[in-house]
């Protein structure tokens, strides 16, 4: 009986102790009662207008375009107040989630800052990363057309001397924390968890098309394949136009999207010449093919400059993860389109070699089609006539 009296007490003794634990001290802590007039937003926004240098360093964008984003977004992040809680405005909302992409502070540390609850700034950056996707997308990173793919393509052919190009493409590992019961599916080639940023830029390093969330242990190939823009390619249902005339020839060929070795070389997909046993014809034309692939290394190298969360493992999960990667995307293409001269300015930012967000392995793709390797054929022919060389190439058999 004694010892069952005891039992008791223990039991209630630690059942007060559970209650005393989950009663909140304060419905809303007094550190961020002073939120209205200590908090960053609050003391430093109104600073920030008056100076468009340091606003852009702060917000990643002019004033113009962080108030067109405010607009697009505010019905979307607008909350109510409740007889306990004041609701966070929209454009406090978006200033907190764009620090986090532009900083990588974490939670903790920006709930200080902005004199907001822990999981209030994390609850926050979810939601509204998942509403710049949203908002932003059909926008300024629409699914193209034909008309887009041929403008596209003017563009490598302007400003890389590369005819019929709708694309250059590759792959980056963004590291995350070890995901919950993953096991090795994101245990990348480097020994960390991540998911890997497949991505189609234009001529200028812009966004086009965008595959988020594959495995970190995958390759750049089979990533490629396994996702819904090979599989339109595969299925011809990515409306590229018809195969035309290279220009100033009577050639006829397909529209192209150029990639390393890692991937396969396909009729609408060129990849470098092996190494072994080079010609100088195709070492011009892996020449070539180089200068409009890099476009979008820059592209990547832009998005990890400008939102340094990709340089730092993030700490979430892979969903919200995923989020955080497509809004600066969309965000990269948002800005782009309303500040291509500020971003132009950007395009020699080299990826930061102690960055987390690094390339996927090159490992050799396999697959080839005999209609890839007679386009390859096409266009290394072209690159070494008189009407589609360029005077400098030859540099590179010296």
């Amino acid at each position: 009986m004694a010892c069952s009296r005891r039992t008791k007490l223990l039991l209630l003794l630690w059942l007060r102790r559970i209650r005393r634990r989950n009663t909140r001290r304060y419905w809303v802590h007094p550190i961020q009662q002073k939120r209205d007039s200590l908090g960053e937003f609050h003391h430093l926004y109104p600073q920030l207008i008056k100076d468009s240098e340091k606003f852009i360093k702060y917000f990643r964008m002019q004033k113009s375009s962080f108030s067109e984003l405010q607009d697009i977004c505010q019905d979307d992040l607008l909350k109510e107040n409740t007889n306990y809680r004041k609701a966070i405005s929209p454009i406090e909302r978006l200033t907190v989630t764009l620090r986090f992409l532009a900083t990588g502070e974490s939670f903790q540390s920006l709930a200080f800052r902005f004199r907001l609850g822990h999981e209030t700034v994390r609850r926050n950056v979810k939601e509204t990363v998942h509403v710049l996707w949203r908002k932003l997308q059909p926008q300024d990173m629409p699914v193209p057309d034909k008309h887009s793919w041929e403008q596209i393509a003017n563009g490598f052919q302007e400003r890389w001397q590369f005819p019929l190009c709708a694309g250059a493409i590759d792959g980056k590992h963004v590291q995350l924390k070890a995901p919950v019961d993953s096991g090795s599916q994101y245990f990348n080639y480097k020994g960390h968890y991540s998911i890997v940023l497949m991505a189609i830029c234009d001529a200028k390093f812009k966004f086009i098309v965008i595959d988020v969330g594959a495995y970190g242990s995958s390759s750049d190939g089979g990533i490629f394949q396994d996702s819904n823009f090979f599989q339109r390619l595969r299925e011809k249902t990515l409306h590229l136009p018809d195969p035309i005339q290279i220009p100033n020839t009577n050639t006829i060929a397909p529209y192209v999207f150029v990639g390393d070795e890692a991937f396969p070389l396909l009729e609408n997909l060129m990849r470098p010449f092996p190494l072994k046993e080079l010609s100088d014809e195709k070492r011009i034309f892996n020449y070539r093919l180089s200068r409009a692939r890099k476009q979008i290394e820059c592209a990547f190298g832009v998005l990890s400059s400008m939102w340094r969360i990709l340089r730092k493992p993030i700490e979430v999960q892979v969903d919200f993860a995923t989020d955080i990667v497509k809004a600066t995307c969309v965000l990269h293409n948002y800005i782009q389109n309303r500040e291509p001269d500020r971003i132009k300015e950007m395009g020699n930012f080299e990826d930061d070699t102690n960055s987390t967000f690094t390339p996927t392995p090159a490992r050799p793709g396999r697959r080839h089609t005999g209609d890839g390797k007679a386009v390859r054929n096409l266009l290394m022919k072209y690159f070494t006539s008189p009407t589609g060389s360029v005077h400098w190439q030859t540099n590179v058999l010296i």
